[in-house]
């Protein structure tokens, strides 16, 4: 064979088992594909649904969405969704995640969540597999540590060591007067990592203008509007919500202007700021109540979280220090009343205003205080189209302009990955039996949830989660009780009912007060003072006397006197009894002179 020969055979083993590679790939590719045809596509990109779609799913990613004439390898595995309506899977874009919430959350079609504040290493990492029975997590992984202390150089260092830790996102310190010095340093560090910024401010016009991309809740625009004498008596407790002071339109106005322009996100947290002033707060509370009804979820769910958050359901966050943090909604006057929905009402008009302006929100639900893990997302739609906002904009609230957050400023990281049914898009999709867009509370009509590719198996697993420690409380639970005095201290056997004035922390409004250990008459004065009435029957008698003792015949009290424990008790959730204080019971002869 010659040399050129002997290229040539060479040549043309090159070009078939490049021809063979060629028609394997796709092989390969087409076994694992899988097709959902039929059903009505909305990919929440702000298009017109598609009838009659097609989705082509390649392993754990979307390859194509169409119309019914896309195509598709016949060796794929078909499934015929006629009838149904298909979103992306729902993306909670603020929450406190425990890994306990990952099966409940999926169970209702929320497939990724942001951990603020979270850093989930390994656990991050699993979360993106299809047979993880968890949404996916993105978090901050961290944050950095910077003070306001710290040179420029310092804080810009610690921001890029930070960034080596690879976040999804980043959460600087909250932006106030103290750390508005060094904020627009960090910002700047985070922006050239493609990162978005999200948090709190007391200033969100300032903030946004130092790099601040996402607002956490709504009152960081309202504080700068207050007038300096009414922000000091709004820190000190003599307002009930910063919700009334929504008012200086004009300013409000250009400050929406501002940060739509700058292309900033609002992350509202209605639910947990609000949610029970919502003309749909009873319904949402029997949804709740039916959650915690399943008892293979309530096999590992935290029992203090599910009862503190049913009653969240009738509570509103007070900021009067007449109240605790969260007081019952049937404990506050008539006109309180009709100022927390003043309030609400309020904040739809600016929420409206911030749409009107082209502005983009992000469904956040600050779980697991907000609400339910999972199911209140869809109370947070729910309110958002309560404000105002269409069905539409309340799906892409909780889909595509949170997962927006993952692409980066100005879309430096890449394409969207979730949120969004499209090309290139994870397989994460939700198969829902009614339209969303003609009623937005459709979203909980859910028949099947897919991740990655994968239909997930519905319900709860009872060994699904073990504690190794006590569970967290949810923010503003209802905390335990403690007395420092009582008043009087000291009472004359045989006085008639009286009145103790009980001083502590930590009271609430169903707290009681208990006279060895009986329940009695309580009126909630404060979250320090509480009064009460004690039975006549209590201190009828100073005997018999424990310090008493045999011998030669002396008077009752002498060596001491006898007492009734005071304590108080608050009722679940939470809560639970004090310490325990003694009222002294002097004998008559003693009356309540000094002591010799």
């Amino acid at each position: 064979m010659t040399s050129n020969q002997g290229n040539f055979v060479i040549a043309v083993l090159l070009a078939i088992g490049a021809a063979v590679l060629t028609l394997a790939a796709p092989q390969a590719s087409h076994a694992q594909q899988t097709v959902l045809k039929g059903a009505t596509i909305i990919t929440a990109t702000g298009t017109s649904p598609i009838r009659d779609g097609v989705i082509v799913i390649d392993g754990d990613t979307i390859q194509s969405v169409g119309g019914s004439t896309t195509s598709y390898p016949p060796s794929a595995t078909v499934i015929d969704l006629a009838g149904k309506f298909v979103i992306p899977g729902l993306v909670d874009s603020h929450t406190h995640y425990e890994e306990w919430m990952g099966e409940v959350m999926l169970n209702h079609g929320v497939t990724s969540q942001f951990a603020v504040g979270g850093n989930f290493g390994r656990a991050k990492e699993a979360s993106q597999r299809n047979t993880s029975r968890t949404p996916r997590i993105y978090d901050t992984a961290g944050g950095p540590r910077v003070s306001a202390s710290m040179s420029e150089e310092q804080i810009r260092a610690a921001v890029r060591e930070w960034l080596q830790t690879k976040p999804d996102f980043a959460r600087i310190s909250d932006y106030n007067a103290e750390t508005s010095r060094f904020y627009r340093w960090a910002a700047e560090e985070v922006h050239r990592a493609g990162l978005l910024i999200f948090g709190h401010t007391e200033n969100a016009p300032e903030s946004i203008r130092a790099g601040h991309d996402s607002i956490e809740h709504i009152w960081g625009f309202i504080i700068p509007t207050m007038t300096p004498q009414e922000h000091e008596d709004f820190q000190a407790g003599r307002y009930l919500h910063w919700a009334t002071f929504l008012r200086d339109w004009p300013k409000l106005d250009q400050s929406i202007r501002e940060a739509v322009a700058q292309g900033a996100y609002l992350n509202p947290t209605l639910v947990y700021e609000l949610g029970s002033l919502s003309a749909h707060a009873a319904k949402h509370e029997r949804e709740v109540y039916q959650v915690y009804s399943d008892p293979s979820l309530m096999a590992y769910y935290p029992q203090n979280i599910a009862q503190s958050l049913l009653q969240k359901q009738r509570q509103i966050r007070s900021f009067h220090g007449k109240y605790e943090n969260l007081v019952l909604l049937s404990r506050v006057q008539p006109e309180e009343r009709q100022e927390y929905d003043r309030g609400y009402k309020l904040v739809g008009q600016f929420l409206k205003r911030w749409m009107d302006a082209g502005g983009k929100i992000q469904a956040g639900t600050d779980t697991a205080s907000g609400g339910t893990p999972g199911l209140c997302l869809h109370h947070e739609m729910e309110l958002l189209v309560e404000a105002g906002l269409t069905p539409l904009q309340a799906l892409q609230s909780a889909t595509i302009w949170s997962g927006e957050m993952l692409a980066g400023k100005n879309g430096a990281i890449g394409r969207l990955k979730v949120g969004v049914l499209a090309e290139g898009a994870f397989a994460d999709i939700v198969v829902l039996s009614a339209n969303p867009l003609e009623d937005i509370t459709n979203t909980k009509k859910i028949e099947r949830v897919m991740k990655g590719g994968r239909f997930l198996q519905a319900g709860y697993d009872p060994a699904y989660f073990s504690f190794t420690r006590p569970p967290r409380s949810i923010a503003m639970a209802t905390p335990a009780p403690k007395i420092s005095e009582i008043t009087p201290h000291t009472v004359i056997e045989g006085s008639p009912d009286f009145e103790v004035v009980v001083r502590g922390v930590g009271f609430v409004g169903t707290s009681v007060v208990r006279v060895d250990g009986i329940a009695v008459t309580t009126t909630f004065v404060s979250p320090r003072v509480l009064k009460a009435r004690v039975p006549a029957s209590v201190v009828k008698s100073a005997t018999p006397n424990p310090f008493d003792a045999p011998g030669p015949i002396q008077h009752s009290g002498v060596f001491g006197d006898p007492t009734v424990s005071i304590s108080v008790y608050t009722p679940p959730p939470e809560g639970g009894t004090s310490n325990s204080v003694a009222l002294r019971l002097r004998a008559k002869w003693m009356g309540l002179k000094d002591e010799i």
